[in-house]
């Protein structure tokens, strides 16, 4: 009985010699990296942002995110990752990590950031009023998700500033297009355009000239009641502005004309004038 239990014994020491010695040995194999304490990493990664050692900051912080990624640290190190790439404008670099990071942990305390963050990268590309005004489209979307949580959020103030840039933004686009129709005589699409203006963006500094413009086609167009009515509109709102002042003149222009005309006489009048004489 003993005899067989030395034997099995044997044989299994024999047998793990065996597979140790015939393993397949490879010099290349990579060892698992040793893995440091967390707070150390985190204070380093931190400390090279602030020094603007960006590369080395965001190779730490994704050491976090690989190495602890169940930690309460790795969705903060996705956050800086984010931002880093945002400061040095790797705009696309920063939107695949804000995205990843809204997939992984879509109950964040941290969404208002992410939305402000995503709304702040579209606002920084923003163009001229002339070209295509998407990335503003995309960065109101995100600022009015902001809007809807309202004053608790920290980026509440801020996103209510962006928002009204981006309808001053949107009021341009409208009035530039407004100001092509007008010097191409195009009036229809013209007041179409200066009408988007008074409807949806009355509070910008482009409602003054919308309404002046207004008066001028309409006038032009011998709609004189719509030019008194506009004009009556820009006075009541805003009686000192130069645009007033503008419209004011065509209008008084046009009650001076109709003063100074004198009926046309008829035959008959002109009988009974040489008769009187």
């Amino acid at each position: 009985m003993e005899n067989n239990y030395l034997k099995k014994r044997f044989v299994s020491i024999m047998l793990f010699f065996l597979l140790f010695n015939c393993a397949p040995k490879n010099e290349n194999l990579v060892k698992p990296r040793e893995k440091k304490e967390l707070s150390f990493i985190y204070n380093s990664a931190y400390a090279a942002f602030e020094k603007g050692n960006y590369n080395q900051a965001v190779d730490l912080f994704k050491i976090i995110q690989s190495d602890y990624s169940f930690s309460e640290w790795s969705p903060k190190s996705m956050l800086m990752t984010a931002y880093i790439y945002y400061e040095v404008s790797e705009y696309e670099k920063s939107l695949e990590e804000l995205n990843r990071f809204r997939k992984l942990y879509p109950f964040s305390k941290y969404k208002d950031y992410t939305d402000y963050l995503i709304a702040m990268i579209f606002f920084e590309q923003i163009d001229d009023i002339s070209k295509d005004q998407s990335y503003a489209n995309s960065a109101l979307t995100y600022f009015n998700n902001i809007l809807k949580i309202g004053s608790s959020s920290a980026y509440y103030e801020d996103s209510r500033f962006k928002v009204d840039l981006i309808y001053e933004q949107f009021a341009g686009k409208e009035m530039y297009l407004a100001r092509y129709y007008i010097n191409k005589k195009k009036w229809i699409p013209a007041i179409q355009k200066l009408n988007i203006i008074v409807k949806k963006y009355q509070k910008t500094i482009y409602i003054e000239e919308a309404l002046h413009r207004l008066v001028e086609i309409h006038y032009h167009l011998g709609n004189i009641k719509n030019a008194e009515k506009y004009t009556a509109i820009l006075g009541y709102n805003y009686n000192s502005s130069e645009w007033y002042k503008k419209s004011y003149s065509i209008i008084q222009k046009e009650k001076y004309v109709k003063a100074s005309k004198k009926p046309k006489k008829g035959f008959k009048d002109k009988i009974k004038l040489l008769l009187l004489k």
